[in-house]
């Protein structure tokens, strides 16, 4: 029998028309009717959520939270399947979207002993652990085209630590823990080089490996990360619901600090997307957070946000929504206390500043800031800066024939 008609079959059974199983399911109800009649497959998640949500009308209990183990649908194949996918050239990425749905209705899976190669025990995760935490002190200070190489490389080693050696349950799940931070700070890497599609594939890859080590706030760092990018090089209607899943996801399992992490994603997407009053109501979520910050609870990860970051962001949204009476200050005030020692990020905050200085008529001072990031970006070797300053290059255009803006025209023909 198809899966659709033996779904079709279980369903009447229980008594529950297609609107209330997809409800159950979490699934859309129309995807769900297509697949129903047949005319489309499900995905395995959308099968096993199904099957979850029919079970427990029938009084079968539901599996384990995420972060516990319990299933035993994580086999060998699928930690040879994850090494593979790392170490692919290349990128094959799913839909982002439904793989988002299908992280938070899919249930945990069981860490498999990998019963090949040497065994693996405490000390080699902590290892890996320190030096994922090297590499992301690392990019704080080094652009994306420097590291790039770097850190794929050691995403690839890793990869090949997870598919060849043996371990217990513990030290696997912690293994895969320790590879979706890996993940998430390779593709911050890519992406900052300019590398989207890379970046998207180790971002869905990091998910996964989070996911099968029960982290789910790693889980949804990965996926609010992709949904960052996406804000910025994508359609950010896509990116609102991809920061909006990953708040939702981990929202229950994350610390104060990472919740405001993730809400400031969210409130960014809504700024693309032009929607001020959800943005400032998120940006009001994160002030919330952050009166509970607890720092012993939190992951090593979240250590770079502070209430500076986060006065940035807020400016950075408002820039974006064209409310420079608001931004400016924030931006003025934060940015003075930034430098050279971080020059991709000073260069990124100062284009945003210039910005809003062009939006309150405030030429010179937008062309002063925009000369300064371009300096630092040119050191940073970073190329969202760069584009960010070409952006900033074109928002000065109408301006050419005033002394500072053609002073910062000069600077970067000398060196393009």
């Amino acid at each position: 029998m198809a899966f659709g008609e033996a779904m079709r079959t279980r369903r009447e059974a229980a008594g529950l028309s297609l609107r209330a199983l997809a409800r159950e399911a979490r699934v859309d109800p129309g995807h769900l009717s297509r697949i129903e009649a047949g005319a489309r497959p499900p995905t395995p998640a959308i099968a096993e959520a199904v099957d979850i949500a029919l079970g427990a009308v029938a009084g079968r209990p539901r599996p384990a939270p995420l972060c516990q183990f319990g299933s035993d649908t994580w086999s060998r194949d699928d930690s040879e399947a994850l090494a593979a996918a790392l170490v692919e050239h290349a990128p094959t990425p799913e839909n982002a979207l439904r793989l988002a749905h299908e992280w938070l209705v899919a249930e945990p899976p069981q860490v498999f002993e990998v019963r090949a190669g040497r065994r693996i025990g405490s000390s080699t995760v902590e290892h890996v652990e320190q030096r994922v935490h090297q590499l992301r002190l690392l990019d704080d200070h080094v652009g994306g085209e420097e590291t790039f190489a770097l850190v794929t490389a050691e995403v690839a080693a890793t990869a090949e630590l997870l598919q060849l050696a043996s371990y217990t349950e513990d030290v696997g799940r912690r293994l895969l823990v320790g590879l979706g931070e890996l993940c998430q700070v390779a593709g911050w890497v890519a992406s900052d080089a300019g590398r989207h599609r890379d970046a998207e594939r180790l971002y869905l890859t990091g998910l996964r490996a989070a996911h099968a080590g029960g982290d789910r706030a790693g889980a949804a760092n990965n996926l609010s990360s992709l949904a960052y990018q996406v804000s910025n090089v994508g359609d950010p209607r896509d990116a609102v619901l991809l920061a909006r899943s990953a708040f939702r996801g981990a929202e229950q399992h994350a610390s104060a600090t990472t919740r405001a992490l993730l809400l400031e994603r969210v409130a960014w997407a809504h700024a693309r997307a032009g929607d001020a009053h959800a943005c400032d109501r998120t940006l009001a979520a994160v002030e919330r957070e952050l009166e509970h910050q607890r720092p012993d609870d939190d992951p090593v990860w979240v250590y770079w946000l502070s209430s500076d970051e986060v006065e940035i962001m807020a400016g950075r949204c408002w820039t974006e929504l064209r409310r420079p009476l608001r931004a400016v200050p924030i931006l003025e005030r934060a940015t003075a206390g930034y430098g050279a020692d971080i020059a991709r990020e000073t260069a990124l905050y100062l284009t945003w500043l210039a910005e809003a200085f062009v939006q309150a008529h405030e030429v010179d001072q937008a062309a002063d800031a925009a000369t300064q990031a371009l300096r630092l970006a040119r050191v940073a070797r970073s190329v969202r800066a760069t584009e960010r300053v070409e952006v900033l290059r074109r928002v000065l255009e109408p301006h050419r024939g005033n002394v500072v803006v053609d002073e910062f025209e000069d600077s970067y023909r000398s060196n393009s």
